[in-house]
């Protein structure tokens, strides 16, 4: 595939705010689940809502970011492969293992609600198995222990798959296994795939990259109400569509009406985002360094946290009323998930160098890395 003639959507400014972005929202989703399952019950203005759409945004986040890497031209199919297995089974092995690990062995005398631990060893077996071929999103199928925000890794999972199918295939071949892919997906798993769409259309769009700098503050105040008009609708009219209106068991898409306006308004943040940051390139570009950082390991914070705070709560640590005690249990899963991903996300460019060696060959250590 030959590179854009234009300026790609993703510039250097932006991908460093877009990191800040990441790492944020992984921490919102920690934040809201430890209110979720307990581990604070004070004042808290949102509900399951935050974690929810905090999703949607990394889901637009990874369609952008893969199809600019894509794009580049550096790629091929065993490349790609490569590094989506490098960046994903490093964090992703790992939360699995020590959710049932602190389940079944950490886990202290106090019964916590949303086990999902089973108590016979095969019905574990399948919680793990499941899981690591990225299927336990499939409705009627079990969930890893201990980690049910692991549903959008297996969401995602297959979206790289069918969009490498789609990029890299042509013909007959391309359209055989484009269709295969989508069937074995299942219909729950693509209700969400044009919200990951969304991000991926920012890079083939070229009026994605020419808003006027004049129209982005309109632009977001645009976006913003929608996201606030979300809210009024979504839980009272959307959801209930969806559920009259699905044939089946949507699983984790049930929200699937609402995800796609909530995609919808962080496309458009996206595209007036861009002007704007810009502009600011200069500082911007000052806090690579700690935006680097940041989301370096947001992706152990997204898959670590909730067996980690289920860990807390069984040994009886919980915050109660007081901010000041949540604020440092949160800081506290933060620095361990910092910690984790020594062995984990960091890990994920030795994995790449290994796995590129033994199946790609010198050809493939000679081309420049695909940064995804």
């Amino acid at each position: 595939m030959s590179p854009p003639a234009e300026e790609p959507f993703l510039t250097r400014p932006l991908s460093v705010v877009l990191d800040f972005v990441r790492f944020g929202a992984a921490l919102l989703v920690a934040i809201g689940h430890a209110v979720q399952l307990g581990l604070y019950h004070g004042w808290f203005p949102f509900g399951v809502r935050m974690q929810h759409y905090c999703v949607i945004v990394f889901f637009v986040l990874s369609g952008l970011v893969i199809s600019t890497s894509v794009l580049s031209g550096r790629s091929s199919l065993p490349r790609y492969a490569v590094a989506r297995l490098s960046r994903i089974l490093p964090v992703a092995v790992p939360s699995l293992l020590f959710g049932t690990l602190a389940a079944y062995v950490l886990a202290g005398p106090m019964p916590v609600r949303m086990d999902n631990s089973p108590a016979e060893a095969l019905e574990v077996t399948k919680q793990l198995l499941a899981p690591l071929a990225f299927l336990s999103a499939w409705p009627g199928v079990a969930g890893p222990v201990w980690n049910p925000p692991y549903w959008s890794l297996c969401y995602e999972v297959w979206y790289y798959a069918i969009f490498a199918l789609a990029v890299f295939l042509r013909g007959w071949p391309r359209i055989l296994a484009v269709a295969l892919g989508c069937a074995a997906a299942g219909g729950a798993i693509l209700l969400l795939m044009p919200v990951w769409l969304m991000g991926a259309a920012l890079t083939h769009v070229p009026a994605a990259r020419r808003l006027p700098l004049a129209a982005a503050p309109v632009a977001i105040v645009a976006a913003c109400a929608m996201a606030l008009f979300l809210f009024r609708i979504d839980h009272a009219v959307l959801n209930p569509l969806l559920k009259a209106w699905w044939p089946g068991d949507a699983e984790w898409s049930q929200w699937a009406l609402s995800d796609l306006l909530m995609g919808l308004a962080m496309t458009l943040v996206l595209v007036a985002a861009r002007p704007l940051v810009n502009l600011l390139s200069a500082p911007i570009l000052r806090l690579d360094g700690a935006a680097r950082t940041l989301a370096g390991f947001s992706f152990t914070l997204y898959l670590f946290h909730w067996p980690l705070i289920q860990l807390l709560r069984s040994w009886g640590i919980e915050a109660g009323r007081s901010f000041p005690m949540f604020a440092a249990l949160i800081a506290l899963i933060v620095l361990a998930c910092a910690g984790i991903s020594i062995l984990t996300e960091r890990q994920s460019p030795r994995l790449r160098r290994w796995m590129e060696s033994r199946f790609l060959g010198e050809a493939g250590l000679r081309k420049a890395p695909l940064s995804v």
